[in-house]
């Protein structure tokens, strides 16, 4: 069951922590690692714009650009190894948006500049349900629940980068336990693995890298120097009875340009439990966001998730 959202409230909070500094394991160990429902859970949103052309989409029958993968046996699936899930066609895969200074290098969402359109808006689509694309998300806590979503996409030519930016569900959870990214206890991720297989349109194959951590071999936030910051991406998704929910945005700034050559490549950010909480350092992480009343329904802890 859907609740309706409580005011938001404007905040900025200053919180730091050393970004590349591995708080908890995020190899594999085959065993179930936090299980902790206390700080919420943290979802990707996903983005529904094609850059690159309208295949691979989220649907499988396209090739699909959704993978995941767990160490946490309980869930029932294969453990250390990617798997495909098979999402909307019209969903293009995680929201990403990189880039080289002021300058857009990939985008598959609108997110920045506004051209998201309906697209996460069920009741401007008239849609009759919250079954609807740009309502869909994904769990990704990478050392509780031990669950990593990440999404295939696509470079035509090669690129220099100085920040990625992915975009989560601001109050992910139940109503009980909402998601508190600013809480001490979270720490964020980001990755970007290379791929093996065919990725291009009904291929079977396309899967990231399997390097046995939820770690990515291209770039991993917890590998390469930068640092993270949270704010509101002042953007709703819009539920068919009009009831809302905020996105938030994760940027993560590199100290040093990174250069991805030209072709596929996954994507995922996550978030992990860090336990004991880090010592505060001078403003390496700032965290600035709004909509920290805001009420989350309960959902059921599965793949693909979204809010019923």
């Amino acid at each position: 069951m859907r609740v309706t959202f409580g005011s938001s409230l404007a905040a900025v909070l200053v919180i730091g922590f050393a970004s590349t500094a591995v708080a908890a394991p995020l190899t594999f160990n085959g065993a179930a690692d936090n299980q902790n429902d206390a700080y919420g859970y943290f979802y990707q949103i996903t983005g529904g714009k094609f850059p690159t052309g309208t295949d691979p989409n989220g649907d499988n029958a396209s090739g699909g650009t959704f993978r995941f993968i767990t160490d946490d046996p309980s869930w029932g699936y294969p453990t250390d190894a990617w798997q495909k899930d098979d999402w909307f066609a019209e969903n293009a895969g995680f929201a990403l948006t990189l880039k080289s200074g002021s300058t857009t290098v990939y985008d598959n969402n609108g997110i920045e500049d506004g051209t998201y359109g309906d697209y996460y808006n069920a009741q401007a689509q008239g849609t009759a349900s919250a079954d609807t694309p740009g309502l869909y998300r994904g769990y990704s806590m990478l050392n509780n629940y031990d669950w990593a979503y990440a999404s295939v996409f696509y470079l035509p030519e090669d690129a220099v980068i100085d920040s990625i930016t992915g975009y989560f569900d601001a109050n992910g959870g139940t109503g009980e336990n909402p998601f508190q990214p600013f809480a001490p206890e979270i720490g964020y991720v980001m990755n970007v693995w290379s791929v093996t297989g065919d990725c291009t349109a009904n291929a079977i194959g396309c899967v990231p890298i399997n390097t046995s951590s939820f770690l990515g071999d291209v770039f991993s936030s917890e590998l390469t120097p930068g640092s993270f910051s949270v704010s509101d991406a002042g953007v709703q998704r819009v539920y068919d009875d009009g009831t809302t929910d905020p996105i938030d945005r994760l940027v993560y700034t590199l100290n040093t340009p990174l250069h991805l050559a030209a072709g596929y490549y996954a994507y995922g950010a996550g978030a992990i439990l860090q336990e004991p909480a880090p010592v505060p350092e001078p403003a390496t992480l700032m965290l600035v966001g709004t909509g920290l009343l805001g009420l989350g329904s309960r959902v059921r802890r599965r793949r693909g998730q979204r809010r019923d």
